[in-house]
């Protein structure tokens, strides 16, 4: 006997978000084929990646992992895509616990302290609904033992969507966009920063220094793609 879902799947079948192929059998958010082909990088296993050296041109890290390549055009872009604007949270969930695994075996974030998402503006937020890059942090952080910091930075000023900006100008506009919040008492510790892209790393560097000059500590970065890797 069908149920009710099996009719609903039939007609609107669940889509990969990378390839946007229907999901079969026990496929679960992202396919089987796509698991196996997005390029992932080495970052976990590679402590002086390329990532690492471009980011510490413009804040001073400790380890810096982006999970996949980021290249325009592709499944990356995507699977992205739908995550950030189409309201699908269960991928960052899905990838967290795809790939969480890995980094924990790899103990690239081993001395790290908290995870710290990077903020939304509230009003750019209140408009998505979500922040896209939450639910993906919070499953990190279970993973690899660690507490979420959700009240400490602020995202103060509403900048312009920075992907629709030419790179030159992206620094311009993220400058003096985040602000950690007086009221809130962290000792210096060893922040795991965690963001959806880094392309020119301008955003991820702005509220990096921001949280150094504020509270001291040390930091470390992963995201879930980059053009800088």
């Amino acid at each position: 006997m069908h149920s009710l879902g099996d009719f609903v799947s039939l007609f609107f079948p669940k889509l990969c978000p990378a390839c946007m192929n229907p999901l079969c059998g026990t496929e679960k958010v992202i396919c089987f084929e796509c698991q196996f082909s997005l390029p992932q990088t080495d970052h976990p296993w590679d402590i002086r990646n390329a990532l690492w050296e471009k980011m510490n041109e413009f804040l001073k890290i400790e380890r810096a992992v982006a999970l996949f390549d980021f290249q325009k055009h592709s499944r990356v872009v995507s699977m992205l895509y739908q995550l950030k604007y189409r309201g699908h949270q269960d991928i960052g969930l899905f990838i967290a616990n795809w790939l969480a695994p890995q980094l924990r075996k790899s103990k690239v974030f081993e001395e790290v302290e908290a995870v710290l998402p990077l903020p939304l503006h509230p009003k750019r937020q209140k408009h998505r609904g979500y922040n896209q890059i939450q639910l993906f942090s919070e499953t990190l952080a279970k993973h690899l033992d660690l507490p979420m910091v959700n009240d400490l930075v602020y995202r103060k000023k509403q900048t312009q969507q920075l992907a629709k900006m030419e790179k030159s100008k992206r620094w311009n506009e993220i400058e003096d966009a985040f602000e950690v919040i007086p009221s809130q008492k962290y000792p210096p510790q060893h922040w795991l920063l965690v963001d959806d892209v880094i392309t020119t790393g301008a955003t991820i560097s702005s509220c990096g220094n921001t949280l150094l000059e504020a509270c001291g500590g040390r930091i470390s970065i992963v995201s879930l793609a980059s053009r800088l890797s």
